[in-house]
């Protein structure tokens, strides 16, 4: 068995999530989803924790048994073993061996060091969330969807003349809110309504750069920046969450999470939807800005160009990636004007560090209200 410790695809495989293990923590629940939304697909294990803890990991020969080792830990009232997405992980089983706990993931195909990151949160006591550990396994022998979005499908065009009736129907698990369909898009942004996304939060990082910065921490101050700057410009803005919290719920599926997204901005009847982004790629030198759009509306393309115009040149990222016609769920099922926004790669270490800063958050936000003002007209 070939040893892969977090330190050795960042320095052997030990995570601490506070530097010195204390009395031994119990391992209070252990769930898992699977997130299509993103690069690869892959498959998110999340274990509850009383303490904080340290972990290791290993790969077996053949590559298709990983082990996390949870040092230090005892089980709970936990299922011993859990199954899972066959094309993925197929399944973990919890197993109690002298003072650790082993979770042992089999995978239909082999995996290698990055096929999985094993990562600590730490308690959140504002949010009532323990300690935990986050395993995330990829799909193996798949290639990354571009840019996180698949190709275009058939779109229906619409006016912002249409008028539809308000209604929300059961999708089994997440309510689908529609809109009145009366937005506007002219007249100057005093007025309008806006409604911004910042993107991942809560038990979803986003993509993580090479120095540790979470994508869900640089989302969410640019939206905040940008709702004020909005504001200070007449236009009335809500936004998906405000705290690093899920918007639908801790580890639901993707397309629960989303819709969540979505129906905040039908259900305040909103001029313009703007979900904000942070890409990553495998190749850490790939960087630049661009901008998403679904062509569902006569005014998708236009949003996204007036925005991009405004971001694509801000310093220390790599160029201008144009807008590009993006298959994304927040795009297409938003009943409005809508874009997506990937500012900066934060697999890129440049980017990395300058979407660390104050800085550039508020640089990208006064652009992209810029954008949507020159798109208003005002």
């Amino acid at each position: 068995m070939r040893k892969l410790y977090l330190f050795f695809f960042a320095l052997l495989m030990l995570i601490s999530f506070m530097g010195f293990e204390a009395q031994a923590a119990t391992l209070q629940d252990a769930r898992w989803v699977t997130r299509n939304d993103a690069p690869i697909p892959y498959v998110r294990m999340v274990m509850d924790l009383s303490a904080p803890v340290k972990a290791s990991a290993s790969i077996s020969e053949d590559g298709k048994t990983t082990t996390v080792t949870l040092k230090n830990t005892k089980i709970g009232k936990v299922k011993s073993s859990m199954t899972m997405d066959s094309s993925i992980a197929s399944s973990a089983k919890l197993t109690q061996v002298g003072k650790n706990v082993n979770v042992t993931i089999k995978t239909p195909k082999a995996l290698d060091t990055d096929g999985i990151k094993v990562f600590s949160l730490k308690k959140d006591t504002v949010n009532n969330k323990p300690y935990r550990i986050v395993m995330d396994v990829q799909k193996q022998g798949v290639a990354p969807k571009s840019n996180y979005y698949g190709s275009k499908k058939t779109t229906a065009k619409s006016s912002s003349s249409s008028t539809k009736k308000t209604s929300s129907t059961s999708t089994g698990a997440a309510t689908t809110i529609s809109s009145n369909g009366n937005y506007k898009t002219s007249g100057g942004l005093a007025g309008k309504v806006i409604t911004l996304d910042p993107g991942h939060g809560g038990s979803d990082p986003g993509a993580i750069g090479p120095n540790g910065l979470q994508e869900k921490q640089v989302t969410l101050p640019i939206a905040k920046y940008l709702k004020a700057d909005l504001e200070a410009r007449g236009a009335k803005v809500y936004m998906t969450r405000t705290t690093d919290v899920d918007v639908y719920a801790p580890n639901a599926s993707g397309v629960d999470e989303l819709q969540a997204r979505v129906n905040v901005a039908n259900k305040y009847n909103s001029d313009a939807f703007v979900s904000i982004h942070i890409n990553a790629f495998t190749n850490p030198s790939v960087g630049g800005i661009a901008t998403y759009y679904y062509s569902k509306t006569g005014y998708d393309a236009k949003l996204a160009q007036r925005v991009q115009d405004q971001i694509m040149n801000e310093p220390k990222f790599n160029g201008d990636r144009g807008i590009q016609e993006g298959n994304l769920y927040v795009l297409r099922h938003s009943d409005m004007p809508a874009i997506l926004v990937e500012l900066g790669f934060i697999s890129n270490p440049t980017e990395e560090a300058a979407l660390n800063t104050t800085k550039t958050q508020q640089s990208f936000a006064a652009e992209i209200a810029a954008g949507l003002a020159s798109y208003f007209g005002g």
